[in-house]
């Protein structure tokens, strides 16, 4: 044994790592000696460091450059050009198959998990009308229903001058609300859980708990065993305790649906809607939720623009019980700023989606690159471009009122320019024009909050 490690497995080791340091295609970028030598670089970053891998690409790119190699086999891109270039719809890059299928296994033929463009663009076609800017107006009073309900618990039961609320609990537990309302023509109703900690928002916790090592080592524990095991043993796998459980949830939610083809607008398979179902969750719920939570957070942080939104508010809706309308709360042009302003704070998907140069591929940021290279370019760097944002770090709603923001608005990709932007608009607007006009927020204790790069906290509020 130790001889066959010691001749064989050894020297092959030895001879990988001298080809991909002096004789690969991409051996002429600069990065870590130890990126191009190994994909562990990255999983060390993400998993070790729970997805801290967007902190050392900001470190590696003020010592290498705009282009650093952070594997054997992929290129990190810090400038815009390359961002429009790989993300631009209808891209001749594909998809990078292990890191999607790492991402969602549990919904690998959704409208993220297809890796083959013509798929994802016929389910993107199913679910399209759905997330229109028509169709989710035409229920924006289903929205504000749930604005009210969020306003409600609130005023009734977090106005004593000893309680403070999570707003961010309190956020996503309303998003939830919204989206499965939404997709399920029902709520899960976990607004109406103590304190916000419904066991629904509790299972979504902890499936996305799970996303690094999904990313990294799905192959060592395919999910499908885990989806084919007995429940009771499969609960002992404790990293999967809360996936079995939303996975249930859905599977009750689909099997509803199908039971009552009236709440169906268009066919899809049953195991289709329950992996759509993953998807939406989680775009429609956490990531519209932190950014509300990041909004209240640097508004009640700085007096000047808490009071800004409020006289607006107040001089468009003077009888505070008039409700709000989506569309005219867009035209109010501070209040429109400040949400531009939280989103370009607010990212989404930090990590880097990454996308696999093809032989029709013509170039990314000005680079003819080998084919079957894997590209990448996280949000945060188009969104902290002081080329684009002067003072990039700094939370100014004002840099929105200049007469000019093509260019800011080209660069503004919170969730990633899906198809379901629309509903996170029209969630975004309602929400905190309702809760800046109606509640008085004072801003409690501060926990420190991970959001790469940026200076965000976990916010608890009083509300008087």
């Amino acid at each position: 044994m130790y001889i066959l490690l010691v001749y064989g497995v050894l020297p092959y080791i030895g001879a990988v790592a001298l080809y991909r340091l002096f004789f690969h295609p991409l051996r002429q970028y600069p990065g870590p000696p130890l990126a191009a030598v190994t994909q562990g670089y990255q999983s060390y970053f993400n998993v070790v460091k729970v997805g801290g891998l967007v902190y050392q690409l900001d470190k590696l790119h003020k010592i290498y450059g705009p282009v650093v190699r952070i594997g054997p086999n992929t290129l990190h891109f810090n400038y815009r050009g390359a961002y429009h270039d790989i993300y631009t719809y209808g891209s001749t890059l594909v998809k990078d198959r292990e890191f999607y299928h790492g991402m969602v296994p549990y919904a690998a033929e959704s409208s993220v998990g297809f890796v083959d463009p013509s798929l994802a663009k016929t389910r993107r076609g199913n679910l399209a009308p759905m997330f229109s800017r028509r169709a989710v107006v035409a229920v924006e009073h289903s929205v504000q229903q749930k604005v009210d309900k969020l306003l409600m618990i609130l005023s009734e039961h977090h106005t004593s001058p000893e309680s403070s609320v999570d707003m961010g609990a309190a956020y996503r537990s309303f998003t939830m609300d919204v989206i499965t309302s939404y997709c399920f023509a029902e709520s899960v109703n976990t607004l109406d859980a103590p304190g916000f900690d419904h066991p629904f928002n509790q299972s979504v916790a902890d499936s996305f708990r799970i996303f690094w090592d999904l990313q990294h080592f799905f192959s060592l524990i395919p999910l499908f065993i885990v989806n084919h095991l007995p429940r009771r043993l499969a609960m002992f796998l404790p990293l999967f305790g809360g996936y079995l459980d939303l996975k249930s949830a859905f599977e009750n939610q689909v099997d509803d649906i199908l039971r009552d083809p009236s709440k169906l607008t268009r066919p899809l398979p049953r195991e289709a809607l329950i992996q759509e179902a993953f998807v939406l969750m989680a775009a429609g719920s956490d990531t519209s939720g932190t950014a509300s939570q990041v909004g209240t957070f640097y508004a009640l942080k700085n007096p000047e623009i808490h009071r800004r939104l409020f006289d607006e508010l107040c001089d468009a809706w003077p009888n505070m019980d008039e409700p709000m309308s989506y569309v005219a709360l867009e035209k109010l042009p501070y209040f429109n700023a400040f949400v531009k302003e939280t989103l370009r704070f607010a990212v989404g998907i930090i990590h880097p989606l990454p996308r696999v140069v093809g032989p029709t591929t013509p170039s990314i940021g000005g680079l003819k690159l080998p084919v079957g290279t894997t590209v990448g370019m996280s949000s945060i760097f188009l969104h902290m471009n002081p080329d684009v944002f002067q003072d990039p770090h700094v939370f100014n709603p004002d840099r929105w009122l200049v007469e000019d923001i093509n260019t800011m608005m080209l660069d503004l990709a919170p969730f990633c320019k899906g198809p379901r932007i629309c509903l996170a608009w029209c969630e975004l607007y309602l929400v905190l024009g309702n809760v800046f006009r109606k509640l008085d927020l004072k801003m409690h204790t501060t926990e420190d909050m991970y959001v790469p790069l940026l200076r965000v906290v976990r916010l608890s509020a009083h509300i008087f």
